[in-house]
């Protein structure tokens, strides 16, 4: 994944003194990116039929059941960002997913956007594999 801004690396103590929000704002943009790409690259059409395959992902329920379906394979330090996202006050308000479901979406979010700002393209892309699948 290309970083357009970023061109030094964050370290790891500085992404941990970012709030899991921030983190999570810039993992949903990345995670956003990588849903639109993925259908791009699997179905071709319209950006509003393509916008429309790409929300099937990127949503509280979708991205709930991804962090579920990847947590067996996070480090520990991964898990760490997760819970801390997950755990953290929330000041927003879902009206279509519930508490739990939300939160679980945040760490996700958070996850991607740490690896991301860590520029660990490679575990990151190894994340997105597991999400999206490998339909090479």
């Amino acid at each position: 994944m290309i970083k357009f801004f970023t061109e030094t690396k964050f370290t790891e103590n500085e992404l941990l003194s970012i709030p899991s929000s921030t983190l999570a704002w810039i993992g949903d943009a990345v995670f956003s990116l990588c849903a639109r790409e993925y259908e791009l690259r699997f179905n071709h059409g319209k950006p509003a039929k393509l916008n429309k395959l790409a929300t099937v992902w990127v949503n509280a329920a979708a991205q709930a059941e991804s962090l579920d379906k990847i947590s067996p394979n996070l480090t520990q330090q991964e898990q760490d960002v997760v819970r801390r996202a997950k755990n953290a006050p929330i000041t927003t308000k879902s009206k279509h997913y519930g508490l739990a479901e939300y939160k679980r979406a945040t760490g996700l979010e958070a996850l991607i956007g740490y690896l991301y700002l860590l520029d660990n393209n490679e575990r990151l892309n190894e994340i997105l594999r597991l999400i999206f699948g490998d339909k090479k």
